[in-house]
């Protein structure tokens, strides 16, 4: 019997995305640092600076994730978790297929078909939010770009422990 598969996040998946934020948060504060330093219009400086600071704020909450080292996915002989998304065991009899999707580089998403609606826990978790929509009801998005292993590798961890399962890539 394999050993469970146990996937944690991955520094930079977590911390590259801050960036964006951090730089638009930086400039905004360098704005309103300007604004003060003209005799702008209180309100719109503050409104500038407010606008830098929500940037600042949402860096953060990007980044905080590459300092969190608990599991978040397990593959093992029983099924699989996911602990973003309801951190509910999903047995593998219950999978008839997955799919690596979003392409490019590297795949972002991991597609469990199910036979049938997955849990209440993941359905209407913020992780699997396309489950609301009326198309593709029993199926479990699994985004995987920010996590500590490849796709390919979760792939062949799903053919190890459920040889059942229909495989696309």
């Amino acid at each position: 019997m394999a050993a469970p598969l146990e996937i944690r996040n991955s520094p930079s998946g977590k911390i590259l995305p801050a960036v964006g934020p951090f730089l638009l948060g930086g400039i905004f504060g360098f704005g309103a640092l300007q604004g003060v330093a003209s005799g702008a219009n209180s309100g719109h400086v503050l409104w500038i600076a407010l606008l830098g600071a929500a940037c600042l704020g949402l860096g953060a909450f990007i980044a905080r994730g590459a300092f969190d080292s608990s599991v978040k996915v397990v593959l093992d002989s029983q099924g699989f978790r996911d602990a973003r998304a309801g951190d509910v065991l999903v047995p593998w009899n219950k999978v008839r297929s997955v799919r690596l999707a979003a392409g490019g580089k590297g795949a972002a998403m991991l597609n469990f078909e199910l036979t049938e609606e997955p849990p209440d826990a993941i359905r209407y978790s913020s992780a699997n939010a396309f489950g609301l929509l009326p198309f593709g009801r029993n199926i479990v998005h699994m985004e995987i770009s920010s996590l500590d292993v490849r796709g390919e590798e979760m792939v062949d961890a799903v053919k190890t422990f459920a040889p059942h399962v229909v495989v696309g890539r």
